[in-house]
């Protein structure tokens, strides 16, 4: 997959994408974009996948 992380104005974000528009059929992708959240040890949890 092609992925990128970023921190903006103080936040970090995942970007991502996902087949969802063809259903996993062809090249057509959605771009999509997480906010990354930290546990106390400064560890990324665990992204939950969205399929919106």
């Amino acid at each position: 997959t092609h992925h990128s992380i970023i921190e903006f104005k103080g936040k970090w974000y995942l970007f991502h994408h996902d087949s969802v528009p063809s259903g996993g059929k062809s090249w057509l992708r959605s771009v999509k974009v997480v906010e990354l959240e930290y546990d106390k040890d400064g560890k990324i949890k665990t992204i939950q996948g969205t399929e919106k």
